[in-house]
């Protein structure tokens, strides 16, 4: 990777996350290229090369979207959190970024989700749940003119492949890799037992109806309020997240099992 410009960005309330980012600063511009510090809370990211994202997932997620729909890589790196879309722990920030330099990476484009009429993009999910006085909403999913599911419960997950292994992975939802074209909807406590995860081409558009008042959450952000009746669309973003990773990185499935806690060589 052609690296001149790199923006470190840190959770402020993930310990030695700032170091990290010092650490990284530090070795880039030992070799002239140029490098910026900021916290997550507040930054843009205008003419660089590259973001590394340091904390967890959530750091990750928060990058992306102030990214978009600019199409900049993204780095991962984990503060000893689940860390499922990171590339390195911060131990390793120097090594990642000799990696980089030396082209040996990869860069991966991922899916995003777009709510329609909004311009709003989210990498893993959309979820549309009840209000938190009773925590329960009736539901339909519509993909075309065809209703896919219909019910009462807690609500629903659109989620992306990559989004597969977060919030819809807790809900019931399969395990799917993040490379598969398809989108996710994965019911969230939902009132019959015949409802199941359901799984759609990549390129459907996919309405949702809340028969009762509901809110609309984008990758764990509260985004707007549905009356009872009215409904949302979501489709597949016209631009995509760049995440780094590399070739020696532990393959999908083997990484997914340890980070869940399993030993990495049992089945799910």
């Amino acid at each position: 990777m052609d690296l001149k410009r790199v923006l470190f960005v840190y959770n402020a309330e993930k310990a030695g996350a700032e170091d990290a980012a010092r650490t990284g600063a530090s070795w880039c511009r030992k070799r002239d290229i140029q490098a910026q510090i900021t916290s997550r809370q507040r930054f843009s990211a205008e003419a660089v090369d590259l973001v590394v994202a340091i904390g967890g997932d959530g750091t990750l997620l928060r990058v992306a979207t102030v990214l978009y729909p600019r199409e900049i890589p993204i780095l991962g790196v984990h503060m000893g959190s689940l860390g499922f879309l990171a590339a390195c722990e911060a131990s390793a920030i120097e090594q990642a970024l000799e990696k980089l330099l030396s082209g040996r990476e990869h860069v991966e484009a991922r899916l995003r989700l777009e709510l329609m009429g909004t311009g709003a993009t989210a990498l893993n999910d959309v979820a549309v749940l009840g209000t938190p006085d009773s925590r329960f909403t009736e539901i339909e999913v519509w993909s075309g003119d065809e209703l896919v599911m219909g019910f009462a419960g807690d609500g629903v997950l659109i989620a992306t492949p990559t989004g597969a292994s977060a919030y819809a992975l807790a809900c019931g939802g399969p395990v799917v890799h993040p490379h598969a074209e398809c989108l996710l909807i994965a019911p969230v406590a939902p009132h019959r037992l015949d409802i199941r995860p359901v799984v759609l081409p990549a390129k459907s558009e996919v309405r949702v109806r809340a028969r009762y008042p509901a809110e609309v959450w984008m990758d764990g952000d509260r985004v707007m309020q549905l009356q009872g009746g009215e409904e949302v669309g979501v489709k597949p973003a016209p631009a995509p997240t760049l995440l780094v990773s590399f070739p020696d990185e532990q393959p999908f499935f083997s990484r997914l099992r340890r980070k869940l806690g399993g030993s990495g060589k049992e089945g799910f």
